[in-house]
């Protein structure tokens, strides 16, 4: 996992013309996830409630437990990871697939700063994973809508910090540091409409202007794109995307620099599909981190 160094030069103010954007309405903590919506996008089956406020529990592993490696049978090599099961327990958010669009409401899990989430369907069974490497691991977890839009109230993250075999001091949120989930886009994602989300979860840090107290600001840049600054969490539609691959980068950024902590920066790639066209070779080299 890749983290840049907090005295990164300053980011570019806006993002040149080339890349439209069409801004969401924000999400906030404090406003209430909205009920029952329709798809922003054809192909997705609707959202589903909630019920009342979102809650997500992880109950296993627990915090800071170290999961013993097996021992290798007789005359097989040393493991080099284990199995990690997680339970959790979730309130008010309905879990479905949709038969015609095969799509629907899941939980998605990131461990650490991977490039990819894995989709958990039915949050009443164990997810296993059948072997993570030794060492330490940060897991979170959050509910999205079928069109793959998380839920943005603070109670529906959850995260939880253990190690594998031993403790090794990598992959660890530090108390006090902001976490910036990067919930899409990841991997392939469909284009046909030309339009691509881009969305985030933030805890430990309030995204607000400059003058706001303890306040962070997110910043993004797509390809070889200027940056773009938020100043509140909301989704983002990325419009006019060609098919194939794009870079990108989103940090959280205070005082010209890129904020401290393991989850503060992410860059990464997605790959834009179009089954009316071939997908086109790279865009652009990765985007280059900077700071504010």
């Amino acid at each position: 996992m890749n983290i840049a160094n907090p005295t990164l030069s300053r980011l570019v103010k806006t993002l040149a013309a080339g890349l439209a954007l069409l801004l969401v309405a924000p999400l906030s903590a404090q406003t209430a996830t909205p009920k029952d919506p329709k798809s922003p996008l054809p192909g997705f089956a609707d959202g589903r409630g909630p019920t009342g406020p979102v809650t997500l529990k992880i109950v296993a592993p627990a915090a800071e437990e170290i999961i013993p490696v097996p021992q290798p049978e007789a005359g097989q090599p040393p493991a080099k990871g284990a199995p990690v099961t997680l339970k959790v327990e979730l309130a008010n958010f309905e879990l479905f697939e949709d038969e015609a669009t095969k799509s629907g409401q899941h939980l998605e899990i990131l461990v650490d700063n991977l490039s990819s989430t894995f989709p958990w369907r039915d949050a009443t069974k164990p997810y296993t994973f059948k072997s993570l490497p030794k060492g330490t691991h940060t897991v979170r977890i959050f509910p999205v809508r079928p069109w793959g839009e998380a839920i943005k109230e603070p109670s529906a993250l959850a995260i939880v910090t253990f190690h594998v075999g031993e403790k090794d001091g990598k992959n660890t949120a530090e108390p006090g540091t902001p976490v910036l989930t990067i919930v899409s886009p990841r991997g392939k994602v469909k284009g046909a409409t030309g339009k691509v989300l881009l969305d985030v979860l933030v805890s430990g840090c309030a995204v607000a202007e400059k003058g706001a107290a303890d306040s962070c600001r997110l910043r993004y840049k797509v390809d070889t794109e200027k940056e773009v600054t938020l100043t509140k969490i909301e989704p983002v539609w990325l419009e006019s995307l060609t098919p194939g691959r794009h870079a990108y980068v989103v940090g959280l950024t205070r005082d010209e620099k890129v904020v401290p902590g393991a989850f503060a920066l992410y860059q990464g790639s997605f790959e834009v599909e179009n089954g009316a066209n071939p997908a086109a070779p790279a865009s652009a080299p990765p985007a280059k981190a900077t700071g504010q």
